[in-house]
């Protein structure tokens, strides 16, 4: 399958780095999503415009995972956070999201990083990496899977969002994080 190209309709930007730092709700879940980007590339299973099957030694939660599927979920995610509805992302995200950072946080911190941006003109999957956490490690244990997506925004600003989810116990994918770059 081809990648995905999206438009939005809310303006929204972006803040600094730097702004993300200084919170540290934002620091813990920052924390998270650069741990689980920085997992060794044996490890992960990228997944560029075609879809590819996991090694058959990576662990069945992770090669039983359709990398379009799980990239057209993480589309729609980013299409909730267009229309200003980061707080639906927190209700229905991981219990490991939630005890990370509180909703109020959360929203005003993806309200605050959108808004230099303005509105996603296009956005396209560039990868998709899942891996398989073993307890002791810098995130609690459990698989996770990153969607990075290359996407442009009005006035051809362009940025790099990263959708990141956790298979909860349940056995259900739900929202764990948004970092742009």
């Amino acid at each position: 399958m081809s990648r995905r190209d999206a438009g939005a309709a809310m303006p929204r930007r972006f803040p600094s780095v730097a702004a993300i730092a200084e919170n540290s709700m934002m620091r813990i879940v920052a924390s998270i999503l650069l741990a689980l980007s920085a997992v060794s590339l044996s490890a992960i299973a990228p997944v560029s415009a075609q879809t590819r099957p996991a090694p058959a030694s990576a662990p069945a939660a992770a090669r039983d995972v359709d990398p379009n599927a799980l990239a057209n979920v993480a589309l729609q995610m980013l299409q909730v956070i267009d229309r200003g509805q980061a707080g639906a992302l927190w209700d229905n995200a991981s219990a490991v999201t939630q005890r990370a950072a509180g909703r109020a946080d959360f929203v005003g911190h993806v309200d605050k990083t959108r808004a230099p941006l303005g509105a996603a003109a296009q956005r396209s999957w560039m990868a998709v990496r899942r891996e398989s956490v073993v307890a002791g490690g810098p995130v609690p244990p459990g698989h996770y899977a990153s969607v990075e997506f290359a996407s442009q925004f009005q006035g051809q600003r362009t940025a790099k969002e990263l959708i990141s989810l956790r298979r909860d116990e349940d056995g259900q994918w739900r929202f764990s994080g948004y970092v742009i770059k």
